[in-house]
């Protein structure tokens, strides 16, 4: 420790260089880096290259590279033709001397020189810490309650910009493994979007995979294709990897096939979630449109994003950006004044004019309401209670699809979540009416912006809730109805009975039972069957059923 003290002290500000080090020196750097003590990681050092002409991230990395040591440069800074930063990394320090205060780059030889202990953490701070205790508490304070790890557009944390450090990639976090090994252990979520990676960090999310991690997001950084989306855990259920290169490359059917197969486990792709065989779903089982697949495409696109989004607590905000700056917007309810006391997220922001009594309470400023820009917008719906829309009920009419307008119509059902301001859960039916303005942009892509929207809300029937919220319509391999229409509820009653010869009667009501899910109907038929739980007089003595042998191939 002695020995420690004697080299801070009486080599500050040390110009190191071949000719200036000394054996003696080697030997105190040496049994400093053996210690590890605070004095060592507290003091930093000035690295000055000579004439480096290539981006400061391309020096450190190439310095880390040939020097065998990972460091995270301070107060980095270049000018004319002297690159300077600071480091507190011994070990680095160490390697320069040792290859003789030079490397090679690009068939350039450049020369290093170091000013030992120039300056302290005191210094750069303001109190004695040190890098590692530093990113320990930008990583801690960006883990919250739900286990969610944020650690998006890691490098410009304000707290790095202030003092600063220059972060420049986030795999410098695989460096501190303590650190990274006590918060894999409980992250459930890890969120690495905005970090500009070109794949996915394999160093950094193993430190994440034995434990409970089932979503990541690498959402908007520069992942150009789908074998760099390295699948390092098969626990993965959510996934975000919208805004990376690879996204434009590929058809979504495309990119969600791919996907799924690197990552079998997955229940929601980019806030979208799939049904049980890995297809986005549920979706609407009307389509009311003689339009060509160019509108079929755009409205399905915007269904899916839009209601998954609107959904989303997390993703909420992200609703802003369906909307022109300018929109206008209104609600209007049938709900009687008593139920709009109740519901005052929709009673103090509809635009009903019907009510008298109601406007003379909240006054005039209160009704007709319409609101004319994104932040009203958003204020409004920042009252709503958490949602949950059934897509398998939705009804889409296009009206009208030119090169600058599209007009749509959805109608469905949703659901409000029981929360801290809604007591209890209401299922609502709705009618949303969309005008769009349509923009080219460069390269002629075209950007669709909701100009004008109408929300009408009624309290759902009772036939529509129980219709609502079932398992997925029919889909692949898939024997399940939701909500059918007659011919379908025939076509599988009659496969029903011609697989169990039961009376059509009877056939009928056990599908009904099992919400027309004609496997688990099957699976409880056998079982009654083979404990002889059904009387005879339920079975068909003599029926021609040859008509209906290829309905199970066409409900399949």
């Amino acid at each position: 420790m002695a020995t420690e003290r004697f080299l801070f002290e009486n080599f500050k500000r040390f110009l190191l260089n071949r000719s200036s080090v000394t054996p003696f020196f080697v030997d105190c750097i040496e049994n400093s880096l053996t210690n590890e003590s605070e004095t060592s990681h507290q003091s930093f050092h000035k690295i000055m290259i000579h004439n480096w002409q290539d981006n400061l991230g391309q020096l450190f990395d190439v310095l880390s590279g040939y020097f065998g040591s990972i460091f995270i440069p301070v107060n980095c800074t270049s000018q004319g033709e002297l690159t300077t930063f600071y480091t507190s990394n011994l070990t680095i320090i160490m390697k320069i001397i040792r290859f003789d205060f030079m490397f090679p780059y690009c068939r350039n030889m450049f020369n290093v020189d170091v000013l030992f202990n120039d300056r302290s953490a005191t210094d750069f701070f303001g109190v004695p810490t040190t890098i590692e205790e530093i990113v320990s508490g930008v990583v801690c304070r960006r883990f919250n309650e739900k286990c969610e790890l944020d650690l998006s557009n890691f490098s410009e944390d304000p707290e790095f910009v202030s003092k600063k450090i220059w972060f420049y990639k986030l795999s410098l976090l695989s460096t501190f493994k303590i650190l990274m090994l006590r918060m894999g252990r409980d992250t459930k979520k890890l969120i690495l979007r905005n970090n500009n990676l070109s794949q996915a960090p394999v160093d950094i999310l193993n430190f994440f995979i034995k434990a409970d991690l089932t979503a990541v997001d690498l959402s908007y950084n520069d992942i150009q294709k789908l074998h760099e989306l390295h699948r390092v855990s098969s626990k993965i259920e959510k996934l975000w990897i919208e805004g990376n290169p690879l996204c434009e490359e590929l058809d979504p059917i495309t990119y969600v096939k791919n996907v799924s197969v690197k990552f079998p486990r997955l229940t929601e792709l980019d806030g979208i979630k799939f049904n049980q065989h890995g297809i986005i779903l549920p979706f609407f089982r009307n389509f009311l449109a003689t339009a060509d697949s160019r509108t079929k495409t755009v409205v399905e696109q915007f269904v899916n994003l839009f209601f998954s989004n609107f959904d989303s607590k997390e993703s909420h905000k992200r609703v802003r950006e369906f909307y022109e700056d300018y929109a206008m917007f209104g609600i209007s309810t049938d709900f009687t004044e008593a139920q709009e006391e109740l519901l005052p997220h929709y009673g103090n922001y509809h635009r009903n004019m019907l009510n008298p009594l109601n406007k003379k309470k909240l006054g005039s400023k209160f009704c007709g309401r319409l609101y004319t820009n994104q932040n009203n917008i958003m204020a409004v719906y920042s009252k709503w209670p958490e949602t949950v829309h059934d897509k398998s009920t939705f009804t889409v009419d296009v009206l009208c699809h030119s090169k600058t307008v599209l007009m749509l119509v959805i109608d469905g059902i949703y659901k409000e979540l029981v929360g801290p301001d809604n007591p209890t859960e209401n299922i609502f039916q709705f009618r949303r009416s969309f005008l769009f303005n349509i923009h080219t942009i460069k390269d002629n892509m075209l950007m669709y912006k909701i100009q004008n929207e109408m929300i009408n809300v009624r309290f759902a029937t009772t036939e529509q809730i129980r219709n609502s919220f079932k398992s997925p319509i029919i889909n692949m391999n898939s024997l399940s109805l939701q909500n059918p229409c007659s011919e379908e509820t025939d076509a599988i009653s009659k496969a029903f009975q011609h697989i169990t010869q039961l009376k059509k009667t009877e056939a009928e009501l056990r599908l009904r039972y099992h919400s027309w899910n004609i496997q688990v109907a099957l699976k409880d038929f056998s079982e009654d069957l083979r404990d002889n739980k059904i009387p005879g007089d339920r079975f068909v003595e003599e029926e021609d059923f040859s008509d209906t042998s290829s309905l199970l191939d066409e409900i399949e």
